[in-house]
C-alpha cells in the first residue's frame, strides 16, 4: 500500500467534515471518509489540515 498524506479537508457550510484529500509519493490523489483517514493514522493530525468548503456530500473527482 502507498504512504499518504494528507492535503486538505472538505467541510459543509455545517462545519461537518465530509472528506478528506490525500496525495501518495508518485502525486496521486484520492478522496476518503474522515473516520477512514483518522483510523489508517494518516499525517498529519486532521485538525492540522486547511479545509476547503465544500456542498457536495460526495467527493468531486479531479478536485484538487
Amino acid at each position: 500500500m502507498s504512504e499518504f498524506t494528507g492535503v486538505h479537508r472538505e467541510v459543509m457550510k455545517d462545519g461537518a467534515i465530509k472528506h478528506v484529500l490525500i496525495r501518495d509519493a508518485q502525486g496521486n490523489e484520492q478522496s476518503v471518509a474522515a473516520k477512514d483517514y483518522i483510523s489508517q493514522g494518516i499525517e498529519p493530525d486532521l485538525n492540522e489540515l486547511p479545509e476547503v468548503e465544500t456542498d457536495s456530500e460526495f467527493p468531486v473527482a479531479g478536485k484538487a
